[in-house]
């Protein structure tokens, strides 16, 4: 079984993790694309999940760049997973079988619902302002 998140969402995070060193200086996309490691035409890919929740203001322009629009503690780590890789499924079980109704689980339905919900309220308590170390 693997957990992992997508290289996007990893992009995501060190997007925001860089605009917010900026302290309300504006990151301009080049900047950002390099500092991130992907090429221009990529970055709105990335930021574009940001953007959409309103998190991130982008700006075009010779003094455009990107600026946080709010408080990362506001966000927590789940909302940035869902943001940039959609809603978490909450009806798929964890065995590879047949999709079954949820009333009528399989023997690891009960323990992988228990284990899901915890990993979900981590990710929800988890404050993305609290993951990006301060200066």
């Amino acid at each position: 079984m693997r957990l992992e998140l997508t290289k996007k969402t990893d992009l995501a995070f060190q997007a925001l993790e860089i605009i917010a060193a900026h302290e309300g200086d504006r990151v301009t996309g080049a900047d950002l694309s390099e500092k991130i490691d992907v090429s221009a035409q990529y970055l709105p890919h990335v930021m574009a999940p940001l953007t959409h929740a309103g998190w991130v203001t982008s700006t075009s322009g010779p003094h455009g760049g990107y600026l946080l629009a709010r408080d990362l503690s506001d966000i927590s780590l789940l909302e940035l997973i869902e943001a940039v890789e959609g809603p978490i499924d909450e009806t798929r079980c964890l065995h590879l079988g047949p999709i079954h109704a949820s009333d009528a689980g399989c023997a690891l339905h009960a323990p992988w619902t228990k284990a899901r919900l915890v990993f979900l309220e981590e990710l929800q308590a988890t404050r993305i302002g609290d993951m990006i170390p301060t200066s």
